[in-house]
């Protein structure tokens, strides 16, 4: 298929003009609360192509993937108050997932921003279910920083053949991680 070629070459070529950074901090911001492609598709051929240095771009992504993350945390607060959601959401249910979220949400939130679980979906629950403010931006940094340096460190410094089959095994420690979490709450709760 020409398709994923064709789309490789053009991401190629958008890390190589100067106002790549720019787009990237742009979709890295809106990822967080409704767009659907992570940045690491335009971290990782910024970080190659070492027009700018590796940490900054780092830096950067985080600090406007977390201020999207708090945007998505905003209409979580607010969606709580259209009646429609509260009618399709179980009272007890609710209460359960509040409950797991107050007891676990630095984690929850953490894993969220650093495997491939869409963050945006994590950023308006904890808005949703009123986790602390201050812990959620605090784990949301670790997680998407955590993840953000992994990739372009792996790109800057690896190149893409090197990154590609360390990023096999980044993978398959995120969805273990996940599943480690998710056996953890579930023995813990049913």
């Amino acid at each position: 298929m020409n398709f994923f070629s064709n789309l490789f070459d053009k991401i190629i070529n958008l890390a190589k003009k100067n106002n790549s950074e720019k787009y990237l901090y742009f979709v890295s911001f809106i990822e967080s609360f409704i767009f659907p492609v992570p940045p690491d598709i335009l971290l990782a051929p910024i970080a190659l192509t070492k027009k700018i240095h590796w940490l900054k771009i780092a830096i950067y992504t985080t600090f406007y993937s977390v201020l999207g993350g708090i945007i998505g945390y905003i209409i979580g607060i607010y969606l709580y108050e259209i009646t429609f959601f509260q009618k399709l959401v179980n009272e007890e249910i609710f209460l359960e997932a509040k409950n797991l979220f107050l007891e676990h949400g630095f984690i929850i939130i953490f894993m969220a921003g650093f495997t491939p679980i869409p963050y945006k979906v994590f950023t308006i629950t904890a808005g949703y279910m009123s986790i602390a403010f201050i812990p959620f931006v605090f784990a949301s940094f670790i997680g998407r920083g955590l993840r953000f340096f992994i990739v372009a460190a792996l790109f800057y410094y690896f190149g893409i053949n090197l990154a590609n089959k360390l990023k096999k095994y980044f993978e398959y420690i995120g969805f273990t991680i996940t599943i480690v979490f998710i056996y953890f709450i579930i023995s813990k709760y049913f």
